[in-house]
């Protein structure tokens, strides 16, 4: 995500009384921000907000859809349904507010399982969301009339999963309030063509069962993870969400309970006449189907499931956002105002490198220098004195003496000339009379590089 991303609030930015930590989401309406509440006293809260697409802000339809469904959630107040706290237009931007719900869609908890849910947790997912989507379409307006409330949009995306096994139910983007509504439009055709009903399909009129067959393909999708419509092309899905043609749970799984498929079997019938009549009617028949097989709709094992498969998540941190002062100023025509931070930690590394260039050089040098030293302290080797008594006789014919080769300088002494006569042999003990070593004789210091010449270029 980078800021010059088409439509995208800048980080710490601000809209109205809100400030932008990252985005979430990017919709084909609408973008979802995760974003902070400001208040007086240091008060702040953590939201999701929710923006129309620039494209789209100039458009006055669009624009009163996207507000008709912030008036139609904020009516909502269901602990299982995100509430939406706020909606306004600021500086052109129209924008609602909703509860940040820290958690995972079911989408993502069934890719991160790669596999079917555990019973137990699907069941109370479903139970959950069967709860809010009777409390919905129960919703009765100012006058006290119901208002007809179809969610049109259940799906494992728009169905939300806390860490702490809480269950919302979000998006009401494309809900319609089928009385009072002059601008409901029966013919489009909106939503996820594998979750939509397949009166909705055929643009017919929809009513609250139509979002009761959106959750029984929810339910099929937890329980056996797998897709309840799928088709190569878009036309054969179409074909096969209208004629309501799925795959037998009992065929994917032999042990699937015989009473949870025939409840999906009813869910997912093609006419709306053979569904349960109500959400709350869905909802109960889950209870029993549980209690029937020993299973607990339990938010706690819910929660328990959430930790196991994601571990533990912290909640969104805000404390690396800029002051809202200076959030403020980044949006303003004046001069931009410096953010704060840390001075810039300088790196220690060129300073290591120079300290082991000059050891290395340091060291280098002491051990020319000693062995320098060392060439001084060495005396010069004697001229061969003749022997006092005589050698005895080499065998086979007589060779010269090799030449002394200096120790220090490698430079080659002057061959002895070898003797006029034949030394006469000697005794097998001989006694050799000490003589006081010769006085040195002043030589040119050796050069540093005379072991790195080559021997042609040494010094004769």
């Amino acid at each position: 995500m980078t800021d010059d991303a088409p439509g995208l609030l800048r980080v710490g930015s601000r809209l109205g009384r809100y400030q932008i930590i990252r985005r979430l989401a990017l919709g084909g309406m609408a973008e979802l921000y995760l974003a902070r509440q400001l208040g007086a006293a240091g008060y702040e809260k953590v939201v999701a907000l929710k923006r129309v697409l620039p494209h789209l802000a100039e458009d006055p339809a669009f624009v009163e859809m996207f507000l008709n469904e912030a008036r139609l959630a904020a009516g909502l107040n269901h602990s299982a349904i995100a509430q939406v706290m706020d909606f306004g237009t600021d500086a052109g931007e129209h924008y609602m507010t909703l509860e940040y719900v820290h958690g995972r869609s079911v989408f993502q908890l069934l890719r991160e399982a790669g596999r079917a849910l555990p019973r137990a947790v699907a069941l109370t997912v479903a139970h959950e969301v069967a709860g809010a989507l009777h409390y919905a379409h129960e919703r009765c307006g100012s006058d006290g009339r119901p208002l007809g409330l179809v969610h049109r949009d259940v799906s494992p995306s728009n169905v939300l999963v806390s860490y702490d096994g809480d269950v919302k139910l979000v998006d009401f983007g494309i809900a319609k309030a089928t009385a009072h509504s002059h601008a409901t439009q029966t013919a489009a055709i909106k939503g996820k063509i594998a979750y939509m009903a397949p009166e909705q399909l055929r643009g017919e009129a929809l009513d609250r069962r139509s979002d009761v067959f959106a959750l029984c393909v929810v339910l099929y999708e937890m329980l056996l993870g797998k897709r309840c419509f799928s088709a190569p092309g878009e036309f054969a899905l179409i074909n096969k969400v209208a004629e309501a043609k799925f795959v037998k749970p009992s065929k994917i799984d032999p042990s699937f309970e015989p009473e949870l498929e025939a409840l999906l079997g009813e869910g997912l019938s093609a006419d709306p006449e053979g569904r349960p009549r109500s959400a709350r009617a869905l909802q109960s028949r889950l209870e029993s189907v549980a209690s029937a097989h020993g299973l607990q709709l339990s938010r706690v094992a819910l929660a328990e499931f959430m930790e196991h498969t994601f571990g533990q998540v912290d909640f969104p941190r805000t404390d690396c956002l800029p002051l809202p002062e200076v959030a403020a100023a980044l949006q303003s025509d004046d001069p931009p105002i410096a953010i704060p931070s840390a001075p810039p930690q300088r790196s220690m590394w060129p300073w290591i490198a120079l300290a082991l260039v000059v050891g290395v050089t340091g060291g280098v040098v002491a051990m020319r220098m000693d062995r320098a030293d060392a060439a001084d302290d060495v005396p010069a080797p004697a001229a061969v004195a003749e022997p006092s008594e005589p050698e005895p006789e080499p065998v086979g014919p007589p060779t010269s003496s090799p030449a002394a080769v200096s120790a220090v300088a490698n430079t080659p002494e002057p061959e002895p000339e070898p003797p006029e006569s034949e030394p006469e042999p000697r005794p097998t003990k001989k006694k050799r009379r000490r003589r006081a070593p010769p006085k040195k004789k002043a030589q040119p210091k050796p050069s540093l590089d005379a072991d790195y010449l080559p021997p042609s270029r040494r010094a004769d």
